[in-house]
């Protein structure tokens, strides 16, 4: 098969579209516009010169707004609602939104080019997250689990939904622990999270207020490593590792025999949230693969046959401190 006309066609459309972008740049000036922003009650306003595209001009201003795809539509996090100019909604933002998203003017940072004045509002990052998930474009590898209802799709909300005032205290003595630490978010995050045994969204929020921060960064920075987690886990963590070693060694079926005597089904946490089962690629110990820990303690040299005694052990613990209690 003859694909030089296939290659000619192809540079020539390169060849167009690049001059069209030239052309763009040099021969069309909308000179300076000014970008009004509204966010979490509070009004930004800078100038800039027309012709780029809000998401970049948003970053560079140092304008807190969320976006994993690096500009190129296929995200749907760079959501913000258009309260004057901007144009209409492109063919690449419709899959991201609603129908009631498409009527308010809702749009796709990454795709609006500035050619006039914009007044913007940038709604709560939590807020974009259910309006995707009540889109159903969320991606299910996330690590936020959803439930879908008889009314809509939402957080799965089994821990804490509202705060006491003696959690409260608990948050705001933590917080003054660490003011004027540098880069205090992670030891604080890292500390409610010993405290609540996970991060809750009504902590964060309240941490969010009391630090003088927005709630997204501590989304970010809570979803970045996997030390946090954003829903609750049970009183026992096991890491099974499937690194190479292991996973040759037969970690899988070591992970499979837990799943299945734990009844896992759905999720990692079971019921009565005595465990939560978690893949690693690495707990530093090769050479007696496969291995998993439990809280602290490794275990090796796995067999199948050998994961009830360890399960059974740690079960009597959590029943025994009830008792207790």
């Amino acid at each position: 098969m003859n694909f030089v006309p296939v290659l000619i066609i192809s540079l020539i459309l390169l060849i167009i579209t690049i001059l069209l972008a030239i052309a763009d740049k040099l021969l069309v000036s909308y000179g300076e516009c000014k970008i009004t922003v509204r966010k979490d009650d509070e009004v930004h306003e800078f100038t800039v010169e027309g012709g780029s595209f809000l998401l970049s001009d948003l970053t560079a201003n140092k304008i807190d707004i969320t976006s994993s795809c690096a500009g190129k539509a296929s995200c749907g996090y760079c959501k913000v609602r258009l309260l004057s100019g901007g144009g209409s909604i492109l063919p690449t933002e419709e899959i991201f939104m609603s129908r009631e998203e498409k009527t308010s003017g809702m749009r796709l940072a990454c795709q609006v080019k500035i050619k006039d004045d914009l007044e913007i509002h940038i709604p709560d990052f939590l807020t974009t997250v259910r309006g995707i998930v009540k889109n159903k474009t969320y991606d299910p590898k996330l690590r936020w689990r959803f439930i879908k209802s008889d009314h809509e799709d939402g957080f799965v909300q089994k821990g804490i939904t509202k705060l006491s005032r003696k959690e409260q205290e608990n948050v705001e003595e933590i917080i003054a622990k660490y003011e004027g630490v540098p880069g205090a978010i992670v030891p604080v995050l890292q500390s409610i999270g010993g405290r609540f045994n996970y991060l809750p969204e009504p902590v964060l929020r309240y941490t969010a207020r009391a630090m003088g921060k927005h709630m997204s960064e501590l989304y970010r920075i809570a979803t970045f490593y996997n030390a946090f987690s954003l829903e609750p886990r049970g009183q026992n963590t096991i890491k099974v590792c499937l690194g190479t070693a292991c996973y040759v060694k037969g970690g899988e079926k070591i992970l499979n025999t837990i799943r299945r005597k734990l009844n896992l089904q759905n999720g990692n946490t079971t019921r009565d949230m005595k465990f939560t089962v978690e893949i690693v690629s690495c707990i530093g110990c090769c050479g007696q693969s496969p291995v998993l820990s439990v809280n602290n303690e490794i275990y090796g040299y796995l067999k199948p046959s050998m994961i009830d005694n360890i399960l059974t052990r740690y079960d009597t613990e959590v029943q025994n401190g009830k008792d207790k209690a």
